[in-house]
């Protein structure tokens, strides 16, 4: 289907969970797969990483009892990465090339692009997105719609640092309305101009503040957009 941002941005924020989150990616046209990877956080301290993804569960399994993690070239330069980066423009040797043939195995397109994203408390994360398509037709997709994806990695970030959190107790999870709400608070919006940008009623929209302001422990909605955001939920 053709890539329309505004709904891909609705659908993201509604989405229940990440896994939720980055379907609605791989849905979008001249995506076949989708993966998330939070680093530098909570989920660091877990015995399992949080990574989401869309990728065949064969490749997954192969990927994992091989220990191909070592030999990624994409999770490699996304630990380092400044800026958004081809696939194509990584300089790959050794290892990493045979990496690349085993994926074909398992139909995996050679064509991606990978969105580190770094929060201002050095959390850290990468959206990647894989493609069938040829390196050069996959250049002209992300010269399109390259900023855009940035974009969305920002709030696949902030979807996933709440998630990670909240499996580890730290934080409260924000229903997606929920965040929503406090989201467009942050941004200065009142209670009637929430209600029109998201079509609903005042009293729904007050009703879901409230309930974001009691699970963040706040007095009041100020209070509570602070703590949403040094918790980096907003």
């Amino acid at each position: 289907m053709p890539f329309d941002y505004e709904s891909v941005l609705n659908d993201l924020l509604l989405s229940n969970s990440v896994a939720d989150a980055i379907a609605v990616l791989q849905g979008c046209c001249e995506i076949d797969f989708v993966t998330f990877h939070l680093m530098n956080s909570v989920s660091a301290q877990m015995d399992n990483p949080f990574v989401r993804t869309t990728y065949p569960p064969e490749w997954v399994t192969f990927y994992l009892l091989n220990n191909l993690v070592a030999s990624d070239p994409v999770l490699k330069a996304a630990t380092v990465a400044k800026k958004a980066f081809l696939w194509s423009d990584l300089d790959l040797a050794g290892p990493e090339l045979d990496f690349l043939s085993k994926s074909k195995d398992f139909k995996i397109g050679q064509s991606g692009y990978s969105i580190p994203y770094e929060d201002e408390i050095g959390r850290r994360s990468v959206l990647s997105l894989n493609s069938h398509l040829d390196d050069e037709a996959f250049r002209d997709f992300i010269a399109v719609k390259g900023g855009q994806l940035q974009l969305l990695a920002h709030d696949l970030h902030m979807k996933g640092v709440s998630e990670a959190f909240a499996e580890a107790g730290d934080v409260p999870h924000l229903s997606p309305r929920e965040y929503e709400c406090l989201k467009w608070t942050s941004l200065g919006k009142s209670y009637s101009e929430i209600a029109i940008i998201l079509s609903l009623s005042e009293h729904t929209v007050r009703s879901y503040l409230k309930m974001a302001r009691v699970k963040l422990d706040s007095v009041t909605l100020a209070q509570a957009v602070t703590k949403a955001t040094q918790m980096g939920l907003i």
